[in-house]
């Protein structure tokens, strides 16, 4: 049972990293008005698609954390996640959710890559989380520590890309 407590505290803790990642370091937004939710080529002229190049690292770091916050806030609660483990999986699988949302409205090709690297960490722990939660005896320590240390390296990754 406190090996899936922490489990779960570690998948909390990387969304909240993430949420403060892209939030924390992030530079005053340019004097372009747009998202950037867009996609297509790095062309030269304006057109009404904004293209990757269009989306400042600071908008797509405020894109992505907008997304992600509120679900973000909603894993801090702790209080459920050793009385009712696969509660607080659903909630780290609504984390992934909004996570996606976030990436898919990113087009910085900054910030893009490493949200992704994120999510494909988070994803591999969230998995190992879910075996635990369904066989407690089948908990591979090694295994998941190794994919906690990725996803706290992708948040610290982010964070690096949005304070730039």
């Amino acid at each position: 049972m406190p090996r899936k407590t922490i489990a779960l505290a570690t998948a909390a803790l990387a969304a909240a990293l993430l949420a403060g990642c892209a939030s924390g370091g992030a530079a005053p937004a340019s004097d372009r008005s747009g998202s950037g939710s867009g996609s297509g080529g790095t062309g030269t002229s304006p057109s009404s698609t904004p293209t990757a190049a269009a989306q400042t690292r600071a908008e797509a770091c405020t894109t992505l954390r907008s997304k992600v916050e509120d679900s973000a806030k909603g894993l801090q609660s702790l209080s459920d996640m050793q009385s009712d483990p696969q509660a607080a999986v659903a909630r780290l699988e609504e984390f992934d959710r909004s996570l996606a949302e976030g990436i898919d409205a990113v087009q910085n090709a900054d910030v893009k890559p490493k949200a992704e690297a994120f999510q494909t960490a988070y994803r591999d722990m969230v998995a190992k989380i879910q075996g635990m939660a369904k066989d407690p005896q089948s908990v591979d320590v090694s295994g998941f520590s190794t994919s906690a240390e990725q996803v706290q390296q992708a948040a610290k990754d982010i964070d690096t890309v949005c304070a730039d």
